[in-house]
């Protein structure tokens, strides 16, 4: 019972600090998981990734909307769902999708 007192410190230092990451986020990355490369003559999307700095292939272009990564979950348009993905980080399950995502704005 002594100990539950010090685990609810940590446990709200940990949300602080979650929290923290996910404003930062929110400031780096707000709307960048909605754009995409769509084929000029379908309107089809022909990549799975946002596309950001990276240059589209011959025959495409990057514009929105794209529903996101993991349909539409993993992003930084608010709060929320900036949490669950620095959450989904800090649990390392999938991170390297997000952060291949993120390399690629």
């Amino acid at each position: 019972m002594k100990a539950m007192v010090p685990l609810l410190q940590i446990g709200l230092l940990l949300f602080f600090a979650i929290v923290m990451f996910a404003i930062i986020g929110l400031e780096f990355y707000m709307g960048k998981f909605h754009q995409t490369c769509f084929s000029n003559e379908t309107g089809e999307p022909v990549t799975d990734f946002p596309c950001g700095s990276r240059t589209c292939p011959n025959g495409t272009d990057c514009r929105g909307y794209w529903t996101g990564p993991n349909y539409g979950i993993t992003n930084f348009d608010n709060i929320l769902f900036a949490v669950l993905t620095v959450f989904q980080c800090i649990t390392m399950e999938g991170w390297t999708d997000i952060l291949y995502n993120v390399s690629t704005i």
